[in-house]
């Protein structure tokens, strides 16, 4: 039998997301976060951390990295959180939206899907 490659992101990343391929991973509306974990990242200098995977998830922003870093981890959870209060097509005031995928969304892009709570 034929062995089949496997696919691995760290083939295409092997040293972590630059700022233009996580900017690339993510709708215009959540640039502002995903620079504000770059700058923050660039801030720590006791250790090497690399972003791994930058995506939208269940309708917010997801951001994985490594090591773990208790300073960092706490402020990419907090943008995380951040995520769900900010439309991810244009960045105004967002809420998060059902339907057939979850999305964070303003009224504007919304197109009539209701608002939901996801906490």
């Amino acid at each position: 039998m034929k062995d089949i490659p496997k696919f691995s992101p760290a083939s295409f990343y092997s040293l972590g997301y630059t700022r233009e391929q996580a900017l690339a991973s993510v709708d215009i509306g959540w640039h502002g976060l995903v620079n504000k974990a770059f700058d923050k990242l660039a801030s720590i200098t006791d250790i090497i951390i690399v972003i791994d995977q930058v995506k939208e998830k269940y309708g917010g922003l997801r951001i994985y990295s490594s090591p773990m870093h208790e300073d960092f981890d706490k402020f990419i959870l907090g943008l995380e959180t951040e995520s769900y209060k900010i439309c991810e097509t244009c960045g105004e005031v967002g809420a998060l939206r059902g339907g057939s995928w979850y999305k964070t969304l303003c009224d504007t892009h919304a197109n009539n899907r209701p608002a939901i709570n996801p906490f």
